[in-house]
């Protein structure tokens, strides 16, 4: 690990000046070179060291200008999904999904490289926040536990990557040259202990001006992402239970008349609301510069896929393959037939012909600012809404809208399906819940006569979490989990019906290595600097 901790030191030194030059830079974290002894005393030092690792570890929506770190961005990275196709002046997801990513990439490196450095900040206080005076003791250990839980997230997001990695539980010797690999079950065992020690010290809740920061809900969200890529069911039941048991979440439900609930979530109607667990304080400030139409100043960096807007069911509960192939081509041409589709499609996608913020959109004729494939514009004839407030159109690239990293609806998702894959399909907490999702949409019951079996609750789930969560960075992760790669991630990807020719857009033809592309290469940084390090099979 010696040049993967140079490298974090010297990024460290550019990005926020907390280390001297001098050779002894591990006894520093001072601007000014003071040793341990004198920076490690007052609570503003402890708060914002912290700070540098909540703004780095917590994941931003769409790219803020002022960051760094691209790779973070949850919503851009749907682009290497069958969710959308990523195009931006920016960033290498697009090279992703035609299988031409190598081992050098900058994206793998800084993903890499960001959270390491994360773990060593988050080290840095484990070790030395006892130092510090702070009139609360009680205060000073949340911060601790919270330092705790952001190291283990980011061995969490390291592990969801890149596989089994090396466990840094300590400030680095920068001498030391080889580290290995700990195996899956020393990994998973890790994360789980970290958080469950710091969900012993974390509150429940905070006040309104500290609901950003790791909560007891918050370990307990991330364990049960943690067992569910492992499809350890028995835990993920375990601790989504615990989460529901504290009574702090719940779906959120609009009370204004005639307003969708699901579509006011990601507004600033919503700003507050019970269902995020772990955000980033205006982590989508820039959704609507990035994501927006070209005709409004956007950059219309993700494009929504036909895959993806063809999994959105009808009004009835019927999906378009149900109802056959004319009805699967009437819709794709008409995506909003007779306004007869569930809600949560129009709460995140824009299509042709639509009227957005007093733009018509118009990808299919020449010379139009929105034309289809032109830089900076749509590439599949489709826009992201989610997140893309109409408030933001005169401060497009300065919003303040928060961005959800964890919301309630992915926990009561991730039961269901942990129930259903340990063979309790039939539970009734099954139904309920699926049901609770969907009618907050404004989508009818689940059609309990056709889904009657395990086969077909699956299915149902499945297209559940795709549409309920689309864009907002998880479907990566349930394509890897439900090994549905060479399905979803083969093949032409396509967009709207061009009208002047009835057939689909195919903006690229995507490739899927069943054998390699289940996990990320291991950086080729990373392994130049580590002698102990072993690549990831057939990188």
């Amino acid at each position: 690990m010696n040049k993967l901790h140079k490298r974090i030191i010297t990024s460290l030194m550019a990005s926020t000046m907390l280390f001297s030059c001098s050779k002894d830079y591990l006894e520093r974290d001072n601007p000014t070179a003071t040793t341990d002894a004198k920076w490690w005393r007052l609570e503003s030092d402890l708060f914002a060291y912290l700070e540098i690792i909540y703004n780095n570890q917590m994941s931003p929506g769409a790219l803020i200008t002022s960051s760094s770190y691209q790779a973070n961005c949850r919503m851009h990275m749907s682009g290497i999904t069958d969710e959308s196709v990523f195009r931006a002046n920016f960033g290498s997801w697009n090279s992703y999904p035609l299988g031409a990513v190598t081992a050098t990439d900058s994206y793998l490196s800084d993903t890499y490289r960001q959270n390491y450095i994360d773990i060593r900040n988050a080290s840095r206080i484990l070790e030395n926040y006892s130092r510090v005076y702070m009139e609360s003791p009680v205060v000073k250990e949340q911060r601790a536990a919270e330092a705790r839980a952001l190291r283990a997230r980011a061995h969490l997001n390291l592990f969801l990557f890149f596989g089994p990695i090396p466990i840094v539980d300590k400030s680095m010797d920068p001498t030391n040259q080889a580290i290995s690999r700990n195996t899956q079950e020393e990994v998973v065992t890790f994360i789980n202990t970290e958080l469950d020690k710091a969900a012993e010290i974390l509150p429940a809740t905070y006040p309104t001006s500290d609901a950003y920061r790791i909560s007891k809900g918050a370990c307990y969200a991330m364990q049960v992402q943690l067992y569910l890529s492992i499809k350890n069911y028995a835990k993920v039941i375990e601790y989504a239970r615990k989460l529901m048991a504290l009574g702090v979440y719940d779906l959120h439900y609009s009370t204004t008349t005639g307003v969708n609930s699901y579509a006011q979530l990601f507004s600033y109607d919503a700003l507050e609301n019970k269902e995020r667990i772990l955000f980033r304080r205006t982590g989508n400030s820039g959704a609507f510069f990035r994501l927006a139409p070209k005709s409004l100043s956007g950059q219309a960096c993700n494009g929504p896929t036909a895959a993806m807007v063809n999994s959105y069911e009808t009004k009835q509960g019927k999906t378009l393959q149900e109802l056959g192939q004319d009805s699967l081509m009437y819709y794709w041409k008409n995506p909003l037939y007779k306004n007869n589709r569930d809600p949560r499609l129009e709460a995140s996608v824009l299509f042709p012909g639509q009227t957005f913020v007093n733009r018509l959109l118009d990808p299919f004729t020449a010379g139009s600012v929105d034309q289809i494939g032109a830089a900076q514009s749509t590439q599949t004839g489709y826009w992201v809404k989610k997140y893309v407030d109409p408030k933001d159109v005169s401060r497009n690239n300065a919003g303040t809208l928060n961005f959800m990293i964890i919301r309630y609806a992915e926990i009561l998702l991730s039961y269901v399906e942990a129930m259903v894959e340990s063979g309790d399909w039939q539970n009734p907490d099954v139904v309920l819940y699926l049901n609770k999702i969907r009618n907050r949409a404004g989508m009818p019951n689940v059609d309990v006569n056709v889904y009657n079996t395990q086969d077909k609750i699956r299915e149902l789930y499945r297209r559940e979490r795709k549409v309920e969560l689309a864009f907002e960075g998880t479907r990566l992760f349930d394509i890897r989990r439900w090994q549905i790669g060479t399905e979803a991630l083969s093949g032409p990807a396509m967009g709207a019906i061009n009208p002047a020719t009835g057939q689909p857009v195919v903006v690229e033809t995507r490739i899927f290595d069943p054998k390699r592309d289940y996990r990320w290469p291991i950086p080729l940084t990373e392994m130049n600097g580590n002698t102990a390090m072993v690549q990831n099979p057939n990188w």
